[in-house]
């Protein structure tokens, strides 16, 4: 028996209590496309294993490939989904799946409704937001990520990824993984940011890559700076 997709029940529910609590906070709905292209460095799509946050850093903390080590300490989490469906991510293959859909409600005093955000953490107007998808956060040979973010409002198809003004308690927020343009670590609509992929997929909307181990980034980029010396002298 074919298996009837849950993201209209979801987008439903999500507008109903977007319409109850409208009042009281600022609702954001954030996610990808029905049967999207997610994949893996291998050009695998992406399992069950993968979870995937919307968050923010901490103020003056800059997320480089060089510093993923740096990453979980501050590292805020706004919402996060996961499988199965009804936890936000359905990994199944497309037609059946392969989508991720939530809905979060910022609050006027900075907060988080979603149980997966720290009731002690605050996001300030204006900071960018990123999504980070991952199936571990551990740095070992077998962990993946991508963290990618809305980086120019140039083209965007919904809102902007920064926190909206806490005091407007009516309105409504899109973060879509279409508007992403900007990879910090894996790819985003079809451009590979900085890591290490054995496929490049014809078309993606997101790719993760493997986590560089702590040192290992900022090795090689020691060997392109050397390598670049010494082309310098020989020129």
């Amino acid at each position: 028996m074919k298996k009837t997709s849950s993201l209209p029940r979801l987008l439903c529910l999500s507008l109903a209590l977007a319409w109850i609590q409208g009042a009281q906070a600022s609702t954001v709905f954030w996610g990808s496309n029905f049967n999207d292209n997610l994949f893996n460095s291998a050009g695998d799509i992406l399992d069950e294993t993968y979870s995937f946050e919307i968050g923010t850093f901490t103020g003056g903390f800059t997320p480089t490939y060089q510093n993923v080590d740096q990453w979980e300490a501050n590292w805020h989490v706004i919402d996060r989904v996961f499988a199965p469906d009804s936890n936000g991510w359905n990994p199944l293959p497309i037609p059946d799946g392969q989508f991720f859909v939530a809905t979060v409600d910022l609050n006027p005093d900075g907060t988080s409704s979603s149980s997966d955000a720290n009731p002690g953490d605050t996001f300030t107007m204006g900071d960018t937001v990123y999504l980070w998808a991952y199936n571990s956060k551990s740095i070992v040979p077998s962990s993946e990520w991508a963290l990618v973010t809305d980086g120019s409002p140039v083209g965007d198809q919904a809102d902007d990824w920064i926190i909206p003004d806490p005091s407007n308690t009516s309105g409504s927020f899109v973060w879509q993984l279409t508007d992403a343009n900007s990879a910090i670590i894996g790819g985003a609509n079809g451009v590979q940011g900085p890591g290490t992929y054995s496929t490049t997929p014809g078309v993606f909307s997101l790719q993760t890559a493997v986590v560089p181990e702590p040192g290992s980034a900022l090795l090689l980029l020691a060997a392109a700076a050397a390598h670049l010396t010494r082309r310098t002298r020989r020129a």
